[in-house]
């Protein structure tokens, strides 16, 4: 199954995206910041997919997936925004440098669908 990266400043949802995909078989990292996020992407085994809230304090959502892009070694990852709110333009990353949108309340079930159709490759691929 996939590693699963989850940037969410909200505990109890990174809780439950744990919970929930780990139920499924994928392992999953939870940080509650961009910051602790991109530190744990240096060090953690390269995951398969991220799911990042977009608005967090200190280090966006929209920051996390622009670091990303400009990192070869990154940029190839699917990224999933993850947001509360409908976002302008100015709030989101660039088109083309996130595969999917998660609005919050989100239903756990599409959640989980969306990791498996988005890692589908790398499941094929192992």
């Amino acid at each position: 199954m996939a590693r699963v990266l989850v940037i969410e400043d909200q505990p109890s949802i990174g809780m439950v995206f744990k919970v929930a995909l780990s139920e499924e078989g994928h392992t999953v990292d939870v940080f509650r910041d961009g910051k602790s996020g991109m530190e744990g992407l240096a060090r953690e085994p390269r995951p398969d997919i991220i799911l990042v809230d977009l608005l967090m304090p200190g280090i966006s959502g929209k920051d996390v997936v622009e670091k990303l892009q400009v990192d070869s070694r990154l940029r190839d990852i699917p990224v999933a925004i993850i947001s509360g709110c409908i976002p302008g333009p100015d709030v989101l990353p660039r088109e083309g440098s996130f595969q999917a949108f998660i609005s919050k309340p989100f239903d756990l079930l599409e959640v989980v669908e969306l990791v498996t159709r988005l890692t589908a490759n790398k499941q094929i691929c192992a």
